[in-house]
């Protein structure tokens, strides 16, 4: 149910849930989110809202703010001259060149696609990309994630690298770490915010206090990470 009737300047919706214990608050840029347990008072609600006002509507200020400063979503990539790529938070210029199959190369600060004559698929182009991305990934990132874990003590069961589309990392219970390979396109200190967040889960399966206190004793500065993942994420897509 939306409601504009609280007096805040977005809408508010409330949604009843199976979750126990307290009322939760979202906050984003459109609306105001209350989720609330079964059964829960409509003056409860009320109550709460009236409590918090000060905190939502800062909230909802930071959740503009946040909205505005981010980029628009990409144009449609074809990988053809005058293009750029992603590495560590960097772009690269691209450039194409005849080859003896479809192929990306990263050479002397510069992105090269090597294409057998008259090829202009984009499709090849794009798989050849995206093979690249996985490469790098497989050849840098498990060493990475060893230096971290034995930084950490926190040690996984493997890692598994692919691109994801919705997601940039996942662990499991059986303590297996998944890693999205477009993260190679972000800032490294991005990437070990991330690799260090699947790593707490290791030792707490949930988004609890305790485990934020973990992630920040190993990355104090998470949240600006975390922020430029929320600014930036669209950027990091190959299609």
């Amino acid at each position: 149910m939306t409601s504009p009737l609280h007096g805040f300047s977005l809408p508010c919706r409330v949604r009843s849930t199976r979750r126990q214990g307290s009322i939760a608050l979202r906050v984003s840029h459109q609306e105001i989110r209350v989720l609330a347990p079964h059964g829960t008072p409509a003056s409860a609600i009320e109550r709460l809202l009236h409590e918090r006002r000060q905190w939502i509507e800062s909230a909802i200020a930071t959740a503009i703010a946040e909205q505005q400063q981010r980029p628009p979503a990409p144009a449609a990539r074809h990988y053809r001259d005058g293009e750029s790529l992603l590495l560590g938070g960097i772009a690269y210029p691209l450039s194409t060149r005849p080859g003896p199959r479809c192929r990306l190369r990263f050479v002397d600060a510069e992105f090269v696609l090597e294409l057998p004559r008259a090829d202009t698929a984009r499709e090849r182009r794009l798989k050849a990309v995206a093979d690249w991305y996985q490469q790098h990934a497989t050849d840098a990132w498990p060493p990475r994630l060893q230096r971290w874990a034995d930084y950490s003590g926190l040690t996984p069961s493997g890692l598994k690298l692919r691109r994801y589309r919705s997601r940039w990392g996942a662990c499991t219970a059986q303590g297996l770490i998944s890693l999205n390979t477009l993260l190679a396109m972000a800032p490294e200190a991005v990437l070990d915010y991330v690799i260090i967040h699947e790593l707490c889960h290791l030792r707490h399966m949930n988004h609890s206090p305790a485990f934020w206190a973990l992630v920040t004793q190993w990355c104090p500065e998470w949240r600006q990470q975390r922020r430029w993942l929320k600014n930036h994420g669209r950027a990091l897509q190959l299609d």
